[in-house]
């Protein structure tokens, strides 16, 4: 398998062997492949290859997904696809972007418990600067809150900083 075959299949648009390939790719942890996924990662527009590209990259560990992980869940072309990238996620260490996490407590639902989630498992590492910051913003969401199952999941989601 080469890079060059790879970035063929991901441009002539065949998701399906494009995806074969990825997995194959996470299958044999062949590092080589970072720097190609990671830059279909960030400029793909299809949900289905940039979750497999994103469950691939966690599955080989380079730290440098993060902060392309992160950046996507920042980016609105990725609303109501977030979950996979969370997943993606909980494979690193990813305490010194629990804001980002934060952000998305009030997002769609998976996306929601899958960032509660992650900010439970690195909790630990977080800051009283960081602690402080999240507590602000949980409370501005709640400010805004009328629906009662919200409310209380962000009450609940406060917990995890005091």
């Amino acid at each position: 398998m080469n890079k060059m075959r790879l970035e063929e299949v991901i441009e002539s648009g065949d998701l399906k062997e494009a995806v074969r390939i990825i997995e194959e790719i996470g299958e044999k942890l062949d590092h080589t492949f970072t720097a190609i996924l990671l830059r279909y990662l960030a400029t793909t527009d299809s949900v289905l290859l940039r979750n497999v590209i994103a469950i691939t990259l966690a599955d080989l560990g380079d730290r440098e997904a993060v902060l392309p992980l992160i950046d996507l869940l920042r980016n609105p072309k990725t609303k109501g696809n977030r979950g996979t990238l969370l997943y993606a996620l909980e494979f690193f260490d990813v305490s010194t972007h629990v804001v980002v996490l934060v952000d998305l407590l009030d997002d769609t639902f998976e996306a929601s418990r899958q960032s509660y989630q992650l900010i439970s498992t690195v909790q630990v590492k977080i800051t009283k600067a960081q602690k402080d910051m999240c507590r602000q913003m949980i409370r501005r969401k709640l400010a805004d809150y009328k629906n009662k199952y919200n409310r209380d999941f962000l009450l609940e989601s406060l917990e995890l900083f005091t």
